[in-house]
This record gives C-alpha cells, structure tokens and sequence, in this order.
C-alpha cells in the first residue's frame, strides 16, 4: 500500500517537470525568435522563419546566392540557436526584352516576376508575337503596367527594342514620322508616376521617307531642272518631255512636291510676259498631271522677265530667260507637307 502513495508522487513530479520544461522551451523559443527575426530584419517580409525551440528553418525568397549566406549566417550568429536549416528560394535577376523587326513581328523574352505580368503582356501584343518568358524573377513594382506601357509604344515604332530590367526603362528605335515620335514621347511622359523609379531612356529615330529607289530617281534629274521654250510660246518641245517623265516618276516614288518656276525674256511688255510666263508654267503643270502626278503636290509661279539668268542682249542669251525651272520640294514632316514647313532641296542635290 505504500508504493501507491510513491507511484502518484513520481506521477506528479513527472508532471510538474514536464510542465515547467514546457514553459522554459517556450520562453527560450519565443526568446529565440524574436531575436532572430530582429537579426534579419533586412530580408523582411520576404524571408520568414519558423522556430522550433532552439531550431530556425528559414523560409521564404532573396535576390543572390550572397543573400541567401548572409541570412544565415545572421540567424547562426544569435545566441542561443542550435542549429538552422536554409530552405529559402533565390530568386532571378529581371531581365525582359522585346523586339520590333522591319516586318512587324514582334518577340518577347526572358524572366519577369509573375503570371500577372506574363498576361498583362500578352493583352498588350498583336496574338502573332512570339513570347518566351519565364518566371520568379525578383518583384517589381507595376510590372505588368510598365510592360503593357513599353509594348504599346514599341509597336507604335517602324522598327526597335525595349529593355526593362531593375533599374531601366530603355525604348528604342525608328518612328514611322515626327508626329509617331512625338506621340510616343508624350505617352511615355504622361505614365512617367507608373514607369517610376526606374531610368527611362528613349533613343527614337525618324524613320525616313526617302528610298534608295527615290533617291536614285532624284540622282537622275539632278543636271535635268530646265524646260526651254521657242519664242513667244508655252509648248514644251518633245525632248524635254522625256525630263518631265522623269519628275513624275520621282513624286510616284518620293514624298513632297514640285515648284514650278516659269520665266520670258524681255521681249514685249512686262504684262506680256508675265502672263506668257504664267501659260508656261502651266503647260509644264499640265504635263505632269497627264503623267500621273497630283494637282495638290504641284505649285506653279510665274515670274515673267523679272529673273533672268542671261542677258537679253543676243537670240542665244534670249533662249535661258525663255524658260521652266523645277525644284523638287521635301517636307519636313512627312505627314503633312505643306508650302509653310518644307525644306527646299535643288535638283542638282541627290539628297
């Protein structure tokens, strides 16, 4: 009978040992932890640690392999741990590109952050564009905004790349025309609060309007500017018809107009000829419409004997006043051509 009272007191020593282990585990656990979370306060929110008594696994993702030594060695070095086990993910650099080839196709690559910012991509591009992209790069901010921004300015180009990583922002290539530019500029500018903090660059062409064929063609009439006429009239003479095909076979090709120029020598009076000049001018117009070019990129000017080039002294000198000349005219803004905003250049520049 007196083992019983001995078997309840072993019984209720066990319990209270038990009891107060427990609470010192505890104690000594959430000591542990506190201390251990406060040492890698740097890698918060995304490394987090589950402490079992005097045992830290440390959970969760960094940037670089250095990272993921250095979380931790800082859980190593508080006192009191026993032993740590790393089970942290180390993240990718993000790195995306894409491209814009002269044929419109567009191709996305490299490793972005998550599946949201894949689909918002996805919704930005034509259903043709070939994308190869991985996840589980490092988070970005408005990752999928910033892209959907990069990809609706890189299709508004004729050709080009975009480039987004960590730090930048960077378009570039060759706008259709100066207008195209401008509007990408200023889209880009007005969602500048989205793109932020990363470094934007922006390296955008204007694609030109002129051909190797066009300037080929503008090569061919360069020494070829000036319609003759016989005196006292505005037909044009058959073997300055053959020039006249080769202007209207530039403006098929090139951009731009032609200026008219139409001159007299002094022969009758001022009023005379000036109006002689303007029949000239006209005639050459008129050729060239018949040839296929547009009223609206043909501008005439009749000068009369105002502006000779030659005395008017002798029939041969005569001959140089009695004339055409033509200048073929680029638009500084491809789009919208327009006798205020041109640049002239001579037909005796292959430019």
């Amino acid at each position: 009978m007196r083992l019983i009272p001995a078997a309840i007191l072993c019984t209720l020593l066990g319990v209270v040992y038990w009891v107060g282990a427990t609470i010192f585990t505890e104690k000594i656990q959430t000591d542990i932890s506190e201390r251990t979370n406060d040492a890698i306060a740097m890698f918060k929110p995304d490394v987090k640690l589950d402490v079992d008594g005097r045992d830290v696994t440390l959970l969760g993702s960094v940037s670089s392999e250095a990272h993921k030594a250095k979380a931790r060695q800082m859980v190593d070095d508080v006192w009191g741990v026993r032993a740590s086990r790393d089970l942290l993910d180390v993240l990718k650099a993000y790195n995306f590109k894409s491209t814009l080839d002269e044929n419109g196709q567009v191709t996305a690559y490299g490793t972005v952050d998550s599946a949201d910012a894949v689909k918002a991509l996805r919704e930005a591009m034509p259903e043709n564009a070939k994308i190869t992209l991985s996840t589980g790069a490092t988070p970005l901010i408005n990752s999928g905004e910033r892209l959907a921004i990069g990809a609706d300015a890189l299709l508004d180009l004729r050709e080009g790349s975009l480039a987004i990583d960590k730090d930048r922002f960077v378009l570039q290539g060759t706008a259709p025309d100066v207008t195209a530019k401008s509007e990408i500029e200023q889209a880009i500018g007005r969602q500048k609060a989205i793109i932020e903090p990363l470094q934007v660059t922006l390296e955008i062409d204007v694609d030109s309007p002129f051909t190797a064929a066009c300037l080929s063609l503008l090569e061919n009439v360069a020494s070829r500017d000036m319609v003759l006429f016989d005196v006292d009239q505005a037909v044009i003479n058959e073997p300055f018809r053959d020039m006249l095909y080769g202007y209207s076979e530039l403006l098929q090709e090139c951009p731009g107009m032609i200026l008219i120029e139409a001159h007299a020598d002094q022969d009758g009076s001022e009023q005379y000829n000036e109006a002689l000049s303007n029949r000239r001018a006209n005639a050459v117009a008129e050729a060239l419409v018949d040839l296929g070019v547009s009223t609206a990129r043909i501008h005439t000017f009749a000068y009369g004997e105002t502006r000779p080039i030659a005395s008017n002294e002798t029939h041969s000198d005569k001959t140089y006043n009695r004339r055409v000349e033509l200048q073929y005219v680029r638009p500084t803004f491809p789009e919208a051509p327009d006798l205020n905003s041109i640049a002239i250049i001579s037909s005796q520049s292959a430019e």
